[in-house]
């Protein structure tokens, strides 16, 4: 849950926008985890952050003494230290499966997307490079289709149950959706994947307050 609580143990550094955080609400979320809130803004040098993690960069998870900075080893932490979490499943074959729709979620998806969401948020409409935008939306074009075959039939990218891979791609998705190119019609079994995302409690809890430079 994304309220605040002053019982929580979990801290979480974070900027509301960026899909790396959105996908460590989602999951914690996805476990009524709670937890509290540290926000940063886009391009601040927060004093905090730069202490503990190494990159300067959020999310950071502060748990007791354990302090996390990158978002991968967060969701496993996560999963790990909640015994019913289902964000990794039990089968070695499943799981590689979900991690490495996780590592695409963000070394492709993530860099496909880059420049369309840096050029809307960083310039008005009228200075936007239209060919930097078109060349981005394609290879968000080309990601969707990998996800639409990978997806198949399946309920979410774990398969019936909800998984870590569901986080960090619903985050991206998100991201694609606020800057003007959602999931197309051409992708049907990815759409829907996604409308029963945003049907989940952990999509409302989790989702971001505003968007940087936005104006779709």
């Amino acid at each position: 849950m994304s309220a605040t609580s002053i019982e929580a143990m979990i801290n979480l550094y974070q900027r509301t926008d960026c899909p790396f955080c959105w996908k460590i609400r989602l999951a914690l979320a996805e476990l009524s985890v709670p937890y509290e809130i540290v926000n940063t803004s886009l391009g601040e040098v927060h004093p905090e952050v730069q202490r503990l993690s190494p990159t300067g960069t959020v999310p950071v998870l502060v748990d007791g003494e354990v302090v996390i900075w990158e978002s991968g080893v967060i969701l496993e932490y996560l999963h790990t230290k909640f015994p019913a979490s289902k964000l990794m499943p039990v089968s070695p074959a499943a799981g590689a499966h979900v991690r490495s729709l996780h590592a695409y979620s963000d070394k492709c998806v993530g860099p496909a997307l880059r420049d369309l969401v840096f050029e809307k948020r960083s310039r008005p409409a009228e200075l936007w490079d239209t060919q930097l935008i078109a060349d981005s939306e394609q290879r968000w074009q080309q990601c969707q289709g990998y996800l639409e075959a990978q997806l198949g039939s399946s309920v979410f990218f774990g398969g019936p149950a909800y998984s870590a891979a569901d986080c960090a791609l619903a985050a991206r998705c998100g991201v694609a959706e606020a800057y003007g190119t959602g999931v197309g019609g051409s992708y049907p079994a990815l759409l829907r994947w996604y409308e029963r995302i945003k049907s989940r409690d952990s999509w409302l809890q989790a989702f971001p307050r505003s968007f940087i430079g936005s104006r779709e």
